[in-house]
């Protein structure tokens, strides 16, 4: 049986021998040698900033690590049928938010706080966001290491602005506002991103948590149908009048699209697309893109990040030493171009933000966005909210009718998995 000390109980039970070995002087994971008996297993993301990462994980000394790229929905797919039959065929495993929630509270995942205490002044732990933290913790327990996140930002084209005699907006009726002032016959007032599921999802928690309110009672029924939740997707109604064409369709890769074809004069987009309006071969508007994080806040926030098997066979520590490898200062820098990343010190980075001009709106998105709500069985339920908001956005149903049918049938979904009482 393997027994956990927390860093005061390991003081206090070992002596002055311990203190004094972790007095010491840091040693660089980079010069240090650790040893695991077989290959580490590693399952990545396919996308650019995780392919550094994976070179990053195979970079630490006498560690093998082996790594397997794929698309997320495979990911998914194989840790479902592995973790769920208690599998070690993996011992780090990519993670959100909202997947850190399901692992943890079905007994997947390990809790990684005395290990973050252990490692946390060697590579300045404390230099991440906060409300990372938080988004990575699960009933009072950290079980992510988050290295990246992404967020909706506003980006805007300002030279419109400038001529309009506008600003980034204060409070979302002027955000509104605006978006009908700059519809024009060539460009839409705004993107949205309401394709159903997590796109809609993501765009629909703004306006639920500024206008209505939430997606959920405190009972975990559904509140999308209250008086507020109703005039929550009244304006979002109001907001597809003046939206791109096919923005119920449209996900990240349509929106930034739009926008860099000088197709939309602002709208929510996802942080990470940002360079994408600075990159002259995807963009007609390079230069012409400024950013600020949404009026209000409240938008939908998501950390992300790693977490250790709890089927895992091989040391927890060496395992966590080698995911710090891709939260670590240096590997936030070096791959800035790929990765939104949590560390506050490089979000302020003053010259960084000169080259990369959005990490100043990235920050304002950090510290004042809001997560998915914290239960198991929010993406089914989001599926059906989001395709019964589709249905206002396409005038097939009114506001009230749609959201009285989505809460019925996410009610029912809830009851039918047991997770609330009829």
């Amino acid at each position: 049986m393997t027994t956990h000390f927390s860093r005061r109980a390991f003081l206090k039970t070992a002596g002055a021998g311990a203190a004094a070995a972790l007095a010491a002087p840091a040693i660089g994971l980079s010069s240090r040698t650790v040893n695991a008996a077989t290959p580490i297993q590693a399952i990545l993301n396919r996308y650019p900033a995780q392919e550094y990462f994976a070179e990053q994980m195979k970079s630490v000394p006498g560690v093998e690590v082996n790594v397997q790229l794929m698309p997320n929905d495979k990911i998914l797919e194989l840790l479902n049928i592995n973790l769920s039959s208690g599998s070690s065929t993996f011992d780090i495993i990519p993670c959100n938010d909202t997947q850190a929630i399901r692992y943890a509270r079905n007994g997947w995942i390990i809790p990684l706080e005395e290990l973050w205490e252990k490692y946390r002044d060697e590579y300045n732990l404390g230099d991440i966001e906060p409300n990372f933290i938080k988004g990575s913790t699960v009933d009072g327990h950290l079980y992510q290491l988050p290295n990246e996140f992404n967020s909706h930002i506003q980006m805007y084209r300002k030279d419109i602005y400038e001529e309009k005699g506008l600003k980034p907006e204060d409070n979302i009726e002027d955000f509104k506002a605006h978006a009908k002032s700059l519809k024009s016959d060539d460009m839409a007032g705004t993107v949205l991103l309401f394709r159903a599921g997590d796109q809609c999802a993501t765009g629909a928690t703004y306006y639920f948590n500024n206008v209505g309110d939430g997606w959920f009672h405190d009972d975990w029924k559904l509140a999308v149908n209250t008086e507020r939740g109703i005039k929550a997707v009244e304006f979002m109604r109001e907001m597809a009048g003046v939206a791109q064409r096919g923005f119920t369709t449209a996900s990240g890769e349509e929106g930034a699209l739009a926008l860099a074809q000088g197709l939309a004069a602002m709208g929510h987009m996802w942080v990470t697309r940002a360079s994408n309006m600075e990159d002259p071969k995807k963009s007609r508007v390079v230069g012409k893109i400024s950013y600020a994080a949404p009026a209000q806040g409240k938008q939908r926030l998501s950390a992300t990040g790693y977490a250790i098997s709890k089927f895992s066979k091989q040391d927890p520590d060496v395992l966590f030493r080698v995911m710090l490898q891709t939260a670590s200062e240096k590997a936030a820098r070096e791959n800035i171009k790929n990765n939104v990343p949590p560390r506050v010190s490089i979000l302020n980075d003053e010259e960084l933000s000169i080259k990369h001009p959005y990490l100043i709106a990235a920050n304002g998105a950090a510290k004042y966005g809001a997560y998915y709500p914290a239960m198991p069985h929010f993406s089914p339920v989001a599926e059906i909210v989001t395709r019964r908001i589709v249905q206002v956005m396409t005038d097939e149903l009114q506001a009230k009718e749609a959201m009285d049918l989505a809460a019925a049938e996410g009610n029912k979904y809830l009851v039918d998995q047991g997770f609330i009482k009829a």
